[in-house]
């Protein structure tokens, strides 16, 4: 029977879907953001011929894309239909719908986490999942002799497939890695991936589908292209939140981002144990980011985790993402 662990800590919830002993999906939110499904009450800051930008009451802003009638200034409920998407260089601000008010069953946060979890059906037990983004990290995942890249970009994640050997029989190997890593990775918009060429198409059309068998336990429809002969293959996906590559690096290419950095250290301070004050020491942009009046409700939630104050100390000389200090431990 499928399991789900779950890992929540101030701020950042962590999810696996569990099949077979494997963890075959990964899923996380972030609490610092807005959510998908989430509602909430704004002012229209100014308007653009295909929507508006509304200012949210937390000091955020968010895309409206459709007209609306209402003009700058106007007070407006709003409905969150796709989070805000970190890309390299970037970060797209989420996207609303209006609606008439605040409903009044409107979900919290801890909601939309528990209802999001109730829809992968299956009974949930808590499990520590520190080690889950190694190969995230690392940009690449090795089956056998064939090494699967990849790396984010502005216009969606590249896969470059290498090996030795024959062409067709590495890429069988690719075909179904990739697929696992995009279900685990919850990677949705454009993928490009790079099989090693070859020339018969009966062999591309073959690959395609095995892409495709390996991909139909993930229950996120998506469409591709077939394979040309230089080995391109296109997949596309809705991306209605950020994958966990998005999460985990932010506008960086390959690196932690600061925000991740700062939930992780927080992570680290709540789980700690022993007596008195936990100092968080981090790089002057983590601890920035982890001082911050928007991460204020955050400190506040791993005090009480940890049954101590929480104090920040910025840097520079901070190896790795910083580290906690108990006090007595």
């Amino acid at each position: 029977m499928p399991e789900l662990w779950r890992d929540d800590a101030p701020g950042e919830r962590r999810a696996a879907y569990v099949e077979d002993g494997q963890i075959v999906e990964i899923h996380i939110q972030r609490d610092a953001h807005w959510v998908l499904g989430e509602c909430g009450m704004g002012r229209v800051d100014r308007r653009t011929p295909a929507g508006a930008y509304i200012i949210t009451e937390d000091g955020s802003e968010v895309l409206l894309r459709s007209k609306m009638g209402a003009a700058e200034g106007t007070h407006v409920a709003f409905e969150v239909t796709r989070e805000a998407i970190a890309e390299p260089g970037r970060i797209k601000p989420p996207e609303v719908i209006l609606r008439d008010g605040l409903p009044e069953d409107a979900l919290s946060k801890d909601g939309l986490w528990e209802q999001r979890l109730a829809a992968l059906g299956s009974s949930t037990a808590k499990q520590a999942l520190d080690d889950v983004f190694d190969t995230a990290i690392a940009g690449y995942s090795q089956v056998g002799d064939v090494i699967i890249s990849f790396q984010r970009t502005k216009a969606g994640l590249v896969f470059d497939v290498d090996g030795i050997g024959d062409a067709f029989a590495i890429n069988r190997v690719a075909a179904g890695e990739i697929a696992r890593l995009l279900r685990l990775y919850q990677v949705g918009a454009m993928v490009m991936i790079d099989f090693v060429s070859m020339e018969a198409k009966s062999q591309r059309a073959e690959i395609a589908n095995i892409f495709d068998a390996a991909s139909a336990n993930d229950s996120r429809p998506f469409e591709r292209t077939a394979i040309n002969g230089y080995g391109l293959m296109q997949v596309v996906r809705a991306r209605p939140r950020p994958s966990v590559l998005d999460h985990l690096f932010g506008t960086r290419i390959a690196a932690l981002s600061d925000e991740t950095q700062a939930y992780w250290l927080l992570r680290s301070a709540a789980r700690s144990s022993g007596f008195g004050v936990r100092t968080i020491t981090a790089r002057p942009a983590v601890a920035h980011v982890l001082s911050s009046e928007r991460w204020q409700a955050l400190r506040t939630e791993c005090a009480r985790l940890a049954g101590a104050g929480i104090a920040v100390v910025a840097d520079e000389n901070a190896t790795g993402y910083g580290h906690v200090h108990v006090a007595q431990s």
